[in-house]
């Protein structure tokens, strides 16, 4: 009942069904049942608890590990300065200056806070804030999976106590909190584009791939795997629409990267779509030497490996798309010599992503890594009790979007696997598993046992 439909008679009986009617939403609140159906996303309390939480947890490892006076830096730093110092997007490795070293999106963002006026603790700041918002939307996306505001919370938590996340966002000036968004925000979108196959959220989700290209080229994955997931989860009716919903995803995606790559191709005078690093990349997963990691050991990296006289050959090259090409042959020679050895190295690296190499932490104290083997394992075991509960007893459209998760994840840990893996490409990740961990506390018989409805009854966000 609306205030505008009391008569005015009457105005004691209607004040009696508003106070009914906020007491029912006091106990829906308390009992983990919640918002209706469409309303845009607002800060409620427990929202708002979770990310203060996860701010102050990334404040205060910050805080622990002196990060504010002595980040971490990495050559997105050197391509700031390098663009405010008016030499433009360079890079100076193996010895000449790469102009299409690394995706350009978190080194433009660094340079606008230092031309702003701001540091490297400033930038830090920034991943923080963003971390902690990433935080919200995870407990979100589990809430509007499960049904249930404690799958929101319980992913929530997990997100914001995530150890790779917090240490990446706290002490490091690197791109893997923004990676780590973007791929969320693929799978929010691509949800949303189910929910109501619109323009504009196709247009939405061409972008946000756009700009998640820009700061992780492999984001780039999730055009063909979510569309091949919206077509094979909606009626063969709506296909033709759809098709052309897909369409608009890509078209939108390439438009925002085509600045880039038509800058790389003037620069170069070759196609290079967003880095010439990338054949690095993959020789260093597929060498004589390769582990599936970057490291050999703690001290040595798979690069020291190299011969003198291969490492002399490669310096003497002119460009960095001689360097490109070198180790791109480097790599398929081996594969052509070594089928076998190719295959099982893939498939170790598969398992690495998933699980632990033998390198894994060699770069942090023990304890840290003791910690967060605990913190994976327990993950882990609640993804798959949310799993179990989707698959036994969720509704058709929590199969559906879980279908997106799983498929998301195979898809983006088997293109990985070609190259080399380290645990930061799981953490990039690791939010759309905690989105199915949420449900595993969550009341799963609860989490939708008919198939009734295609709309969101619990979270508020659409």
């Amino acid at each position: 009942m609306k205030w505008g439909e009391c008569p005015l008679t009457d105005g004691m009986r209607c004040l009696s069904a508003k106070i009914d009617e906020a007491l029912l939403t006091v106990r829906a609140m308390v009992s983990g049942t919640s918002a209706k159906p469409g309303r845009p996303f607002h800060w409620r309390p427990d929202w708002l608890g979770l990310f203060v939480l996860a701010f102050g947890l990334r404040l205060a490892a910050a805080v622990v590990t002196d990060a504010f006076r002595h980040p971490q830096l990495y050559e997105y730093e050197d391509l700031a300065r390098a663009m405010l110092a008016g030499r433009g997007f360079t890079y100076g490795y193996w010895g000449i200056f790469y102009q299409s070293y690394a995706p350009p999106l978190y080194a433009w963002l660094c340079a606008m806070v230092y031309l702003a006026g701001g540091t490297v603790g400033t930038v830090l700041v920034v991943q923080m804030l963003v971390s902690a918002g990433h935080v919200v939307l995870i407990g979100s996306l589990a809430e509007r999976l499960f049904q249930q505001r404690a799958a929101g919370l319980v992913a929530g938590l997990l997100m914001a106590m995530n150890p790779g996340l917090i240490i990446y966002a706290s002490t490091k000036a690197h791109p893997l909190t923004f990676d780590a968004l973007f791929f969320t925000l693929v799978l929010w979108q691509f949800w949303r584009l189910r929910d109501q196959p619109r323009l504009g959220r196709a247009v939405a989700v061409g972008g946000v791939i756009g700009l998640g290209v820009l700061s992780r080229a492999t984001v780039g994955v999730f055009v063909p795997l979510g569309c091949l997931w919206l077509l094979a989860t909606s009626a063969r009716q709506d296909w033709p629409k759809l098709l052309g919903r897909c369409v608009v995803v890509g078209v939108c995606a390439v438009a925002v990267v085509a600045p880039w790559t038509i800058r790389n191709t003037l620069i170069h005078h070759e196609f290079v779509p967003i880095v010439t690093e990338d054949s690095h990349v993959f020789w260093r997963g597929n060498n004589p030497a390769a582990t599936g990691t970057s490291h050999i050991d703690a001290n040595h990296l798979v690069i020291d490996a190299l011969p003198a006289e291969a490492e002399a050959e490669l310096r003497g090259l002119p460009s960095e798309m001689a360097q490109s090409r070198w180790f791109q042959r480097r790599a398929f020679e081996f594969i052509e010599a070594n089928p076998g050895a190719f295959a099982r190295l893939t498939l170790r690296k598969l398992f690495y992503f998933w699980w632990f190499a033998p390198q894994t932490g060699v770069l942090y104290p023990v304890l840290w890594l003791r910690g967060y083997q605990v913190y994976y394992v327990l993950a882990l075991l609640l993804t798959g009790l949310g799993l179990w509960g989707i698959v036994s007893r969720g509704r058709a459209r929590a199969r559906h979007e879980c279908l997106l998760i799983v498929t998301l994840l195979v898809g983006l840990s088997g293109l990985q696997s070609l190259y080399y893996v380290e645990a930061r490409h799981r953490w990039a990740v690791e939010p759309l598993v905690l989105v199915l961990a949420g449900g595993s506390m969550a009341g799963l018989s609860r989490a939708g046992t008919s198939d009734r409805g295609e709309r969101v009854e619990t979270s508020n966000i659409g």
